[in-house]
């Protein structure tokens, strides 16, 4: 198991033991091949480590994140929101959403190349966020962040 996928399951069960009343439904994952598909409406491509987090679970009802942030939860998009948003950003940059909470998002900048991670930034204004550093080099490593917060919570 990956690093990703690691942290991912981590927090999966975190949510589930320390928020069991919580109304948040996770879509399965999807194959690679589903991805891949769906994906190729995208002028750019997805980093493999999205691959992984879409494979794990493609988003879900009700937000049910941990916010690396706060206490609240973040709405994690299925793919197929990713795509329509991503489809419908006018900016001069293609923008693939992540994770929302309130009105701050995070978010990846597509690439004309393959990769393995990519950047993940949040704001609330995303023109304004590609200008300056990332808030974390990768999603791995944001999930890690967020996994070693939640340990000192429970």
């Amino acid at each position: 198991m990956s690093a990703l996928t690691e942290a991912l399951e981590f927090i999966g069960n975190w949510v589930q033991q320390y928020m069991p009343n919580h109304p948040a439904v996770m879509n399965r994952g999807l194959s690679r091949d589903a991805i891949e598909t769906k994906a190729k409406e995208l002028p750019f491509y997805l980093p493999e480590e999205i691959y992984e987090l879409y494979q794990w679970k493609n988003g879900g009802v009700n937000p049910f994140l941990p916010h690396p942030d706060a206490w609240d939860l973040a709405r994690f998009f299925s793919l197929e929101e990713g795509i329509n948003i991503a489809q419908d950003w006018k900016g001069d940059f293609h923008l693939f959403p992540l994770f929302m909470i309130e009105d701050g998002g995070y978010f990846f900048v597509g690439m004309q190349e393959k990769c393995q991670t990519a950047p993940i930034y949040c704001n609330d204004i995303p023109e304004e966020v590609v200008e300056k550093e990332p808030n974390y080099p990768s999603l791995t490593s944001m999930v890690q962040e967020l996994v070693e917060e939640l340990k000192t919570r429970g």
